[in-house]
């Protein structure tokens, strides 16, 4: 196993400003994390969304290692969601809050449109934002996730049990040494305890307590209710765009024999696996979910988002790939090809520029044409 645990040294890495706070109304979340700025200027940007529980900071060298090649095409905006790290608390896990959240974070910061990308958990929100605002979305990538019931996973139920184990301590009451020891001794998987011991936040009363909402998120998790974290309901609807998803060979949250379907079924432009569902071979090993853990792995999924974010996102959807813009044209179907009296021709789809909304851009370019 091969550890991610060193940040990267990277210059334009920068922490957003703001503790996590606990609002009353949803509308008042807001999201919070770490940005890394691309190696050129005026980079489109990626908003990606970590596991319930990862921190940020586990994927900043998966991001800004320069053999993964990923900050050469985006800006990478890696953000906790709601009820986790520095990100605000509401008892919600409502997939449309979820999504709400994503275009609240963009707006706020002047993004006109995003690659949606995450990992687990933080997956569905991607995709979940892509649904629910698909003018604001180019494109997104899973990885280890597909929409569909979770609930009854082992890895899931496995998850689930931690969480109910930390319900039954109170930090508030305890030293540090004495919750690493609880840790220990419940926790048997060393990710999750390792994950947990990175969420033991010190107050400033000297008491200590995790960084996400353990009440909110344990009572999510110990009900079969629709807004599970685990659940993908039929409400969020279809996302029509570009996605991508990736997963490792042997995971324990997408079965590759069943658990593709959903995939093409929410996302119907994906073309199938080989196309836009890959696994990625490796060991059949219980880790193999956290992918930046793993030198090999983490370089072959990093390959799988370069060639996604240089070849197909944001690319107009009647053309196969970024090589087709401006050169291949799409005949008009307007009228039938029987109608002598139609003069039939051919058109360019459309391209806008990624933060038209924020940029005078366009405005600028009519002023040149006059």
């Amino acid at each position: 196993m091969y550890r991610f645990r060193q940040l990267w040294k990277f210059s334009t890495l920068q922490f957003h400003k703001g503790v996590s706070e606990h609002q009353n109304v949803s509308q008042n979340v807001v999201l919070r994390g770490v940005t890394l700025k691309g190696r050129y200027n005026d980079l489109p940007n990626m908003l990606f969304f970590p596991e319930a529980c990862d921190p940020v900071e586990n994927w900043i060298p998966f991001f800004s290692d320069p053999a993964n090649k990923i900050l050469d095409y985006r800006n990478v905006h890696i953000l906790s969601p709601r009820n986790f790290g520095t990100s605000d608390k509401h008892y919600s896990f409502d997939v449309e809050d979820l999504a709400n959240d994503v275009v609240r974070y963009m707006y706020y910061n002047k993004i006109t449109m995003a690659t949606l990308a995450g990992h687990g958990f933080g997956a569905k929100v991607a995709l979940a934002a892509g649904c629910y605002h698909p003018e604001r979305t180019t494109g997104v990538f899973c990885i280890d996730y597909s929409p569909m019931d979770q609930r009854y996973h082992e890895a899931f139920t496995e998850f689930r049990g931690f969480i109910k184990k930390l319900s039954e301590i109170n930090t508030k009451e305890m030293t540090k040494s004495q919750i690493e020891a609880f840790l220990k001794d419940n926790i048997e998987c060393v990710k999750w305890r390792s994950i947990f011991s990175d969420n033991l936040v010190k107050l400033p009363s000297g008491q200590w307590d995790w960084k996400f909402s353990l009440k909110f998120l344990n009572d999510n998790i110990s009900f079969n209710k629709a807004d599970s974290l685990a659940f993908w309901p039929v409400k969020a609807g279809l996302y029509t765009g570009r996605a991508h998803f990736a997963f490792p060979e042997f995971s324990r949250w997408v079965h590759l024999g069943t658990n593709t379907l959903p995939m093409l079924k929410v996302c119907p432009q994906v073309r199938g696996f080989g196309h836009d569902v890959h696994s990625v071979q490796g060991d059949n090993n219980t880790l193999n979910h956290w992918i930046y853990e793993f030198k090999d792995q983490s370089f072959v999924f990093a390959s799988r988002f370069t060639k996604f974010l240089s070849m197909y996102d944001g690319v107009h959807l009647l053309l196969k790939d970024r090589t087709e813009v401006g050169k291949e044209f799409v005949p008009s179907i307007i009228y039938s090809k029987k109608d002598p009296n139609h003069v039939y021709s051919d058109y360019s789809p459309a391209h806008y520029y990624h933060n038209w909304r924020f940029n005078n851009v366009y405005k600028n370019l009519d002023t040149q044409n006059k």
